[in-house]
């Protein structure tokens, strides 16, 4: 059942793709990118739209790496504080206060 999910994802991705091409088509007016002294050769205007996007695209996802690998380290350090704190209580303080640990998916164990 979950291999059906991934069928409304492609057609997604085919249709953003047609757009993609549609725009490209659309904008063929050449450009000369400036950056500093540096200058490009003269390229389609749909392209460099395009290749800013994919550019925004993986800036954006470093960035989110490195926010989920903080998270993930963060994550690590407190369960290991939790499990000390945990193995310093006596065992009868515990079970006294009824207290049961969180359930985790263990999606990041």
């Amino acid at each position: 059942m979950s291999s059906l999910k991934i069928i409304p994802v492609f057609f997604l991705f085919m249709v953003l793709t047609y757009l993609g091409i549609q725009f490209v088509e659309a904008n063929r007016d050449d450009v000369v990118v400036t950056l500093g002294n540096w200058q490009s050769h003269p390229t389609s205007l749909g392209f460099v739209v395009i290749t800013s996007c994919f550019c925004g695209m993986f800036f954006s996802a470093t960035i989110s790496l490195a926010e989920l690998m903080r998270l993930y380290l963060q994550n690590n350090r407190l369960k290991r504080t939790i499990a000390s704190l945990q193995s310093s209580q006596p065992q009868q303080a515990l079970q006294a206060n009824d207290v049961t640990p969180p359930k985790t998916s263990g999606r990041f164990t």
